[in-house]
């Protein structure tokens, strides 16, 4: 080996005693950056998806988990009248002068109902459609279809506890719960599915 290549030899080891801790450092650096823009990324979405549960997807099941209680309740109540009051009826000679006051208390419980209705239930149902269009962008994609639906559910309750549209008109609508339950189900998956992206990070 002539001494020239000996010296270009020795001279590319210099170098690359120079150049490759650089380019580690620079390998390195370049991986750290990605590596950080992706974590940012990642806890960004992570941040968004507690804001979406609490901001969204908590409140609403809370209003609709109350709203689906007290109706449950109200139905079982409504369901219990008939055979107590069937038994009351029984039990009293014919014709059944009094029974106006025997039937003041299962009055009173049809007068609750009506009165829980409008103070309660639809007030809920009102906090659902308020959390719905404040937090619109928490949303996920299949749950903003149901925005309007719920929109609708909500006004005709209004309109006919207004007395401002005809009950035949309501039955003409399909003004019934029914309509919502997919939406009601959007709302439980979507909240299982946030959940769990949050445990698995």
């Amino acid at each position: 080996m002539s001494k020239e290549n000996i010296e270009i030899i020795n001279n590319l080891i210099d170098l690359s005693k120079i150049v490759l801790p650089s380019l580690f450092t620079l390998l390195a650096g370049s991986f750290g950056y990605r590596y950080g823009l992706r974590h940012m990324k990642n806890q960004k979405r992570l941040e968004f998806v507690e804001r979406q549960l609490r901001e969204f997807y908590s409140p609403m099941l809370g209003c609709l988990k109350s709203i689906k209680a007290k109706s449950e309740l109200r139905y079982e109540i409504s369901k219990a009248c008939e055979p107590a009051w069937r038994k009351i009826c029984e039990e009293h000679p014919k014709p059944f002068l009094d029974s106006d006051k025997y039937f003041e208390p299962f009055k009173e419980s049809l007068m609750y109902d009506d009165k829980q209705l409008r103070k309660e239930l639809i007030p809920l149902y009102d906090k659902m459609l308020s959390i719905f269009s404040e937090n619109y962008c928490l949303a996920e994609s299949e749950t903003k279809s149901w925005y309007s639906e719920l929109t609708r559910f909500v006004e005709l309750w209004h309109r006919w506890l207004n007395e401002s549209i005809p009950r035949e008109v309501i039955k003409e609508l399909d003004h019934t719960e029914e309509r919502l339950t997919p939406f009601y189900n959007d709302l439980e998956t979507q909240i299982l599915k946030l959940q769990k992206e949050l445990s698995c990070k």
